[in-house]
């Protein structure tokens, strides 16, 4: 196991991806930033992989409000 903590800024989170020393990161840093909204810079594809794309804001932290209302998003057709 291996667990690493780096401090980032509050109001603009974002450090270094490692996708390119462990290529298994690649998940772990999207569901990161879909959850906390931290930014891994030089990340290949980062994008929502819990949400939504149209969900507005990142639901795990502190400051999102619990009362949010998101607009529902249906099937695609």
């Amino acid at each position: 196991r291996l667990r690493l903590k780096v401090p980032v800024d509050e109001k603009d989170p974002e450090v270094d991806t490692l996708t390119g020393l462990w290529p298994g990161a690649d998940w772990y840093e999207r569901e990161v930033w879909d959850m906390f909204g931290i930014q891994f810079k030089g990340h290949p594809n980062l994008k929502r992989i819990l949400m939504y794309e149209e969900f507005q804001g990142h639901a795990l932290r502190k400051d999102y409000p619990f009362n949010k209302r998101q607009p529902l998003i249906g099937p695609q057709s």
